[in-house]
């Protein structure tokens, strides 16, 4: 990993960082996804994905009550399925019933510590690789050798801790040109952890957020972090 003194730009030992190549390709991806110009402005999109009239999951994902930061609830799990995914009866029982998969993953969530994405060093990134493999484990029936639930894992890591996790699908894998690879979770976070560093691409979130005229003419309520806020920025561009 490199230096303490950068702990913001630590990679865990075992990692694939991203490439420069992907990083610049992400990085043009990602502002073109926030642009206020074009047929489908970011603005318009961010307003559409957070009105609470609306059948998007953007204003209730990770702001549906209660939140318990340390703990697996049932609110997760129905929050976690408004973003299109299942959660079956298995998995469902191994999350929320008490048990050595339940305890593991509890034991997982509350090891992470308080930070944001951004800023995370290598000890926070590898207590979020715990808590998404242990997680991704339950997702799938006991029989099967190699669980690859990954985007439901994703999802779920994401409405626990929406500063950390990005909400990882093939639709925002394919947009960003981010490699199909079985760590593939850890370049996705170090490639986010990046482009949040970029002052450009802050900006951009910034601007995007405040031409959303939040309380204008819709009822819209936004997520408070930019990691959310990025996330839904390329999910909706990836419907054009």
């Amino acid at each position: 990993m490199t230096s303490s003194d950068t702990p913001w730009l630590q990679v865990p030992n075992g990692w694939d960082a991203p490439s420069q190549v992907l990083l610049e390709h992400a990085h043009r991806r990602a502002l073109t996804a926030l642009a206020l110009d074009g047929p489908a402005p970011a603005h318009h999109r961010l307003r559409a994905f957070y009105d609470v009239d609306g059948n998007y999951a953007g204003s209730t994902f990770a702001q549906l009550e209660p939140v318990h930061p340390d703990d697996i609830t049932a609110t997760d799990l129905h929050a976690t399925s408004l973003l299109s995914v299942r959660i079956r009866p298995h998995a469902t029982r191994r999350l929320l019933n008490d048990g050595l998969t339940r305890t593991e993953i509890v034991t997982n969530l509350r090891a992470i510590p308080d930070a944001q994405l951004q800023v995370a060093d290598a000890h926070a990134l590898v207590a979020m690789q715990h808590l998404y493999l242990s997680v991704k484990t339950a997702m799938s029936p006991a029989t099967t050798r190699n669980p690859d639930a990954w985007v439901t894992t994703s999802k779920l890591c994401a409405r626990k801790r929406p500063d950390l996790f990005p909400v990882r699908d093939t639709r925002i894998r394919d947009y960003l040109g981010i490699p199909i690879s079985a760590n593939g979770y850890g370049t996705t976070w170090l490639l986010f952890r990046a482009l949040l560093q970029d002052s450009e691409i802050i900006t951009a979130i910034d601007t995007a957020v405040d031409a959303t005229g939040n309380g204008e003419h819709h009822r819209v309520r936004l997520d408070t972090s930019r990691l959310r806020l990025l996330d839904a920025a390329l999910w909706t561009a990836t419907l054009r």
